[in-house]
């Protein structure tokens, strides 16, 4: 009987610790590496609060500069902002929305983006710190 009085709480205790860790939010704030195609010296910066997210972009394509930042909020694992270009690479977009999706041990964010030029394609990021 003290056997299995044993055995139910460990599993109680087991079963409890895995339904908490599965619904811890991971933090997302931090400098996260650019590691889509094609970029060079390519980092954001996310800064969430309360569900707010903040997000900045610098990145080199061929030479060029190209800054964007954007303000958005954070459901769960899924983060989705609107971004503004502020220094835009000739023919790019200047403005889109992102919606990316945190990975389970949070050290990436991969998703996609719809700029205000009608394009569509995948991005994701690294955590770096």
């Amino acid at each position: 009987m003290k056997s299995k009085i044993l055995k139910l709480l460990f599993l109680a205790l087991f079963f409890s610790n895995l339904s908490f860790s599965q619904n811890k939010k991971l933090d997302i704030n931090g400098v996260w590496s650019d590691i889509n195609s094609g970029v060079e010296n390519a980092v954001a910066i996310i800064s969430e609060q309360n569900g707010k997210v903040i997000f900045s972009h610098y990145l080199e394509w061929k030479g060029q500069k190209f800054v964007e930042s954007g303000v958005g909020k954070r459901i769960g694992n899924t983060v989705e902002y609107t971004v503004d270009v502020t220094l835009p690479i000739e023919g790019w977009a200047t403005q889109g929305t992102h919606v990316l999706t945190l990975s389970e041990d949070g050290n990436t964010l991969e998703g996609a983006y719809k700029d205000n030029k009608k394009r569509e394609g995948t991005i994701a990021f690294k955590r770096v710190r």
